[in-house]
């Protein structure tokens, strides 16, 4: 039966979202219960994250902690519920049009243009940027 002295140790070079980290998993059947994940399983982030095409007078509800915002057509963002099981928001506007976003002030917004992004953190009653 493996022991944690068998597991690797991480490498002290920077780490990327396709390094694979071991876990232990107690409900595994068999002889080992040690697994690997990457580091995107974890943490929740996919390389690619969620690709938003805006198509015309578009308005876009965020659905997954990573998006990018693409197309050419100016886009209106809505946020989802600060109390729902998105925390933890990353937008990216890739777009050649402005993408309006929410502010912190309730009922307030801000326009981005191309290359602009934030981190959004929810606390369960309202969303704050954070970066």
């Amino acid at each position: 039966m493996p022991t944690l002295d068998d597991l690797p140790t991480l490498a002290t070079a920077a780490v990327t979202g396709d390094d694979l980290i071991p876990v232990y998993d107690l409900t595994a059947e068999g002889s080992s219960k040690v697994r690997k994940l990457s580091l995107n399983a974890i943490l929740g982030l996919a390389p690619t994250g969620e690709i938003v095409t805006t198509p015309s007078a578009a308005n876009v509800t965020i659905a997954n902690r990573l998006t990018y915002i693409t197309g050419t057509t100016a886009t209106l963002l809505a946020f989802p519920a600060a109390s729902g099981v998105l925390r933890d928001l990353t937008i990216v506007n890739l777009s050649t049009a402005v993408l309006t976003v929410p502010t912190l002030a309730a009922g307030s917004t801000t326009n981005w243009t191309n290359g602009a992004g934030a981190r959004f953190l929810s606390n369960g009653t309202g969303w704050y940027r954070v970066s």
